[in-house]
């Protein structure tokens, strides 16, 4: 015990902290504004309390929200204590619950023997318990027809909050009557019951009722399934232990006589399962317990923080003892002045349930006789929002202030990733604190497909190909697209198609034998290197190795994490680390764990939108910070800037509640509603208050010609802000903004591979697809149209494909007997062809149902009105058509001739003289669509369902038709149309599309622009 550093610290502390060292004896409540020194305090009252009553340091809890803030705590009392420090038990809540669970063993047998269940797993129990209550009609509300797992998230959700809160079946059932009750007596209120509004409103209320009685069921259900299996989630860990120190005296005891002192730290934060274990072992009377606490920073709703545990403390205990920490030792006047102008506008604080609490901040410290006003500033726009904050960091760094005192504080986690890819393009080196979703990170994708291939290489060409092209493979990409190129040509003419690791293993062994190939392969050795890693992998020598060694064998075969350092991003290795150690734990728990599986469970995350989080490794404190309000909180920066201060952004969040509980609260809080706006600026409050001397905040007045307004906080503080006008931001600086944006992380077409595609298109004709292609992405046209990238069937393109070829048959027999052919026809002849296609038979059963009565009704519906086709799949591949010199191809999937009057009245191309065109067949161009039959607006105009490809193709077929001269000398374009043939919605439509000259002008023109960007290898090397 070092007395002397101890009364060197105390003799520096003020009077309301000095009172809370003090007083050791009896209940505590500090009220502690943000940094008014509470971690000092915490620490200086364990070394007093030692000191002055000897008592043991084993003896003494400190219980607190996060690892972050024990480790903290520690560091301190090492300073007071040294080595005696080690033994003050300072711990969170889930810890402290770990190990009471630890030292006692034989009382929880039943939980050591259980298995701790992910939220995944927990989702996937709930649905199993769903399906069964559906099917036996117990869930009537908690489903819809178009998807009974609408509110699967939401009971998951709420079922933890009911646990957090301690809340069981029984109290439960109790707080929902309270509910029926409360709305009840609002029903009663309105005084017209006839009106339509009231109906609704009673509608609404039985249901909400009729919800959490499912609910509850279900919470039931959920707890006796993980009970009869042996398992237990995370907000389990904590139930447990309550439930059995409640009934278990001897327990209890125990640790009533070991804590004889407890300081609960971050106390707004605490729950009620949280909040109940600790009042259990404390002593009833008189309990020496501090509770240390900011309910204006309470910003953990949705881990259900209670301020009524606030509230009950000094009613429970009447001779609690109130202190205020009013002083801040952070910031200067005029920050504290706005946060305070802020956080008063909220109702929900403890001034005004204890009104002889007084909350006024005063600033002491470094700052003390600073004054410097917070800064608003109103950009014209996002990008103009981001040079301003650009330009201010650049010259605080050029004052020498350090990069780790600037930090930009966001709402949201797409903020941090916006904001943080922003700084570094413009070679400001950021650290970020978002835990960002590791299976959006490239490298971790690229593993999994790597392992997807090793399971199946044979399964999808698309990923092996990606694979292959990837630096990773250490192999030629000229030598990649040739083997496409060459496979691609091959397969033309085959009926059975070749898979590209069978046409890999069969490159093998020539480049082995005989070297006998049509093409040059550049680098043999990295290809035979990749071709028989793989072979390895399904040969059978991995089925030994738990997935956890296939893993480590993938990593260091490949020299995966040279390859990622190499690209330098320290948080990729990051993502590389977490992933590779989710695996371990997976495998730890599940022994059988194999790539199948992983992959299911991937698959899970992704559609239950769950994250699996970066495990930060390092963080590197000399880097401009970006983090969001909820991470920033407990630390402290020189500047601070706040961007995005628009209404809807910060404030008036939307908050769509489909399972809203009842008040779980107490008498305190019965009759309180607190708003999401006060949550919203406690929120805020917390990121002004971060902010030492230098505060800025910024919005945007539009964004993509949306007009924003600031947000209503920013009204609230406005008398304390000084106003940035007329900002100036530098052109020169926006263009260089812009430039590094378009180029950051482009990767480069090697030479190799702009020669591969000048030679591809010395040849190349412009369909109508490939056009729609590249205007949508350029990208996609040189992976799918250049490069030849393996086509990804999946159930649309199937379906179209055989749809397009059934139809053809049909007309084909009907043009040539004219006699309409049976609907039998039609539906057993895409039997047949479905049957060839690659399928389960699951999916085969079902969709051939489905596409059957699709191609029933098509067929009731046009058999009344049905035309012989004139030509079939028409195409122009042979008739070398020329528009500009620009070589054009494709096929028209029905090709009809006009007969009567009612068409040519309907056509409104060219009104032409019919006696000059007698010798001449008037014709329609059809073309097949499948999907949701669009009106005519959709398909001429660029609308929200529509970017008018369908519209384009249609006027291409009539280019080419028109440049075609065999075609052209023997019939006149009179007519485009669309027959939609799927009717999946019932709506079969068939659609004339009028059109202009002057939209086949403005057609032209887009050809030609096109074709010459095609063309430019320099577009190419610029793009990609």
């Amino acid at each position: 015990m070092q007395n002397t550093d101890f009364q060197t610290e105390y003799n520096k502390l003020n009077e309301e902290q000095k009172e809370a060292v003090d007083t050791i004896y009896g209940p505590v409540m500090v009220v502690a504004w943000p940094w008014a020194g509470k971690t000092q305090i915490l620490a200086l009252r364990v070394a007093n309390i030692i000191l002055k009553t000897g008592t043991n340091p084993e003896n003494i809890l400190i219980t607190t929200f996060t690892e972050a803030w024990v480790v903290a705590i520690k560091k301190r009392l090492v300073n007071f204590l040294w080595l005696t420090a080690y033994k003050v038990n300072v711990s969170t809540i889930h810890s402290l619950c770990s190990d009471i669970i630890s030292s006692f063993p034989e009382k929880f047998v039943e939980f050591k023997a259980g298995t701790l269940i992910d939220e995944i797993e927990s989702l996937e129990i709930i649905k199993t318990i769903l399906d069964k209550m559906i099917e036996d009609w117990k869930i009537v509300e908690l489903k819809s027809d178009a998807d009974k797992y609408i509110y699967l998230r939401d009971i998951k959700s709420r079922i933890s909050t009911l646990k957090q809160e301690a809340v069981d079946y029984e109290y439960f059932k109790i707080k929902i009557e309270d509910e029926s009750a409360r709305l009840q007596e609002e029903l009663e209120l309105v005084k017209n019951k006839t009106t339509k509004t009231f109906a609704n409103k009673e509608e609404r209320a039985r249901k909400q009722i009729a919800k959490l009685y499912e609910l509850r069921e279900i919470y039931r259900e959920f707890n006796n399934y993980c009970r009869a299996n042996s398992m237990y989630d995370f907000s389990d860990l904590i139930t447990f232990v309550l439930e059995k120190i409640k009934i278990d005296e001897e327990l209890k005891y125990y640790y009533m006589e070991r804590f004889q002192f407890i300081m609960i730290d971050e106390y707004q934060d605490t729950n009620n399962a949280q909040n109940e274990i600790l009042s259990t072992i404390i002593w009833e009377e008189n309990p020496n317990i501090m509770t240390v606490w900011d309910d204006d920073q309470s910003i953990y709703r949705f881990q259900w923080a209670n301020i009524e545990n606030m509230l009950d403390f000094s009613t429970n205990y009447p001779e609690t003892k109130f202190i205020v920490m009013d002083k801040n030792y952070r910031s200067n006047q005029d920050i504290l002045d706005t946060s305070e102008s802020l956080i008063k506008n909220n109702q929900e604080r403890l001034t005004s349930k204890l009104t002889f609490l007084n909350k006024n901040l005063t600033r002491a410290g470094k700052y003390e006789n600073i004054s410097n006003k917070p800064k608003v500033f109103a950009a014209l726009n996002p990008l103009t929002e981001k040079a301003f904050i650009l330009e201010k960091i650049n010259k605080f760094l050029d004052e020498k202030i350090e990069s780790n005192e600037i930090a930009i504080i966001v709402r949201n986690n797409r903020e941090v990733e916006e904001w943080s890819t922003f700084l570094n393009q413009n070679w400001i080196i950021v650290e970020s604190k978002q835990k960002t979703d590791i299976l959006k990170n490239s490298y971790v994708l690229l593993l999994l497909d790597i392992l997807e291939i090793i399971d199946n290489p044979f399964s999808d060409d698309y990923r092996l190909l990606n694979f292959l092209r990837s630096e990773v493979c250490k192999a030629d990409n000229i030598d990649v697209l040739n083997i496409n190129k060459s496979l691609y040509n091959l397969n033309y003419s085959r009926k059975e198609k070749l898979n590209l690791f069978s046409y890999l293993e069969i490159i093998l062994k020539n480049i082995k034998n005989a070297d006998n190939l049509d093409f040059e392969i550049k680098n043999k050795e990295a290809l035979e290197n990749i071709i028989e890693f793989i072979s390895e992998s399904i040969s059978g020598n991995f089925a030994s190795k738990s997935l956890y060694e296939i893993v480590s064998l993938v990593l260091e075969k490949l020299n995966f994490v040279d390859f990622v350092e190499k690209n330098w991003d320290f948080s990729d290795l990051e993502d590389i680390y977490t992933f590779f150690n989710k695996i371990k734990t997976w495998n730890e728990r599940d022994r059988e764990l194999n790539i199948p599986k992983l992959l299911r469970k991937i698959n899970l995350h992704r559609n239950y939108n769950i994250n699996i989080s970066r495990q930060i490794l390092k963080e590197n404190a000399s880097w401009v910070q970006v983090l969001t309000a909820h991470g920033s909180k407990g630390l402290e920066y020189e500047v601070v800037f706040i961007p995005g201060l628009y209404n809807g952004n910060w404030d008036n969040k939307r908050n769509i509640n489909k399972l809203k509980l009842p008040n779980l609260a107490g008498n305190w809080l019965q009759n309180t509603k607190e708003s999401s706006e006060e949550e919203d600026r406690r929120l805020f409050f917390v990121a002004l208050t971060r902010a030492k001397n230098h505060l800025f905040l910024s919005y945007p007045l539009s964004r993509d010609n949306k007009i924003y307004i600031e947000s209503s906080f920013l009204w609230e503080i406005k008398e304390t802000l000084e106003e940035i006008k007329d900002e100036t931001i530098d052109t020169s600086k926006i263009s260089e903004i812009v430039k590094n944006d378009l180029t950051y992380h482009k990767t480069k077409l090697k030479d190799e591979e702009l020669e591969y595609i000048k030679t591809f298109l010395e040849n190349y004709k412009l369909s109508a697809s490939d056009l729609n292609t590249f205007l949508s992405s350029p990208v996609d046209f040189l992976h799918r149209v250049i490069f030849k990238y393996p086509f990804i069937g999946n159930e649309f393109t199937i379906f179209g494909s055989v749809y397009h070829r059934v139809l053809e048959l049909f007309y084909i027999k009907y043009k040539d007997s004219w006699i309409l052919p049976e609907k039998s026809y039609l539906t057993e002849t895409f039997k047949l062809l479905i049957k060839k296609e690659i399928l389960s038979p699951e999916e085969l059963e079902r969709l051939t149902e489905k596409w059957v009565n699709w191609l029933s009704w098509y067929y009731d519906n046009i058999a009344w009105n049905i035309s012989v086709p004139l030509f079939l799949e028409y195409n122009f591949r042979s008739k070398n058509v020329l528009f500009d010199w620009i070589p054009l191809t494709w096929k028209i999937d029905k090709v009809e001739m006009i007969w009567n009057s009612t068409d040519l009245e309907e056509n409104t191309l060219w009104q032409a003289s019919l006696f000059e065109q007698n010798y001449k067949k008037l014709v329609r161009f059809v073309d097949y669509k499948t999907g949701r039959a669009k009106s005519e607006n959709e398909i001429k105009w660029l609308t929200a369902n529509s970017e008018g490809q369908y519209f384009r193709q249609l006027l291409f077929y009539d280019l080419m038709a028109s440049l075609d001269r065999e075609f052209i000398a023997k019939h006149e374009i009179w007519g485009l149309a669309i027959d939609f043939v799927e009717g999946k919605d019932g709506n079969y439509r068939f659609i004339d599309i009028p059109y202009t000259r002057e939209d086949l002008e403005n057609l032209k023109e887009i050809i030609k622009d096109s074709r010459n960007k095609i063309c430019d290898l320099e577009f190419w090397r610029e793009l990609v």
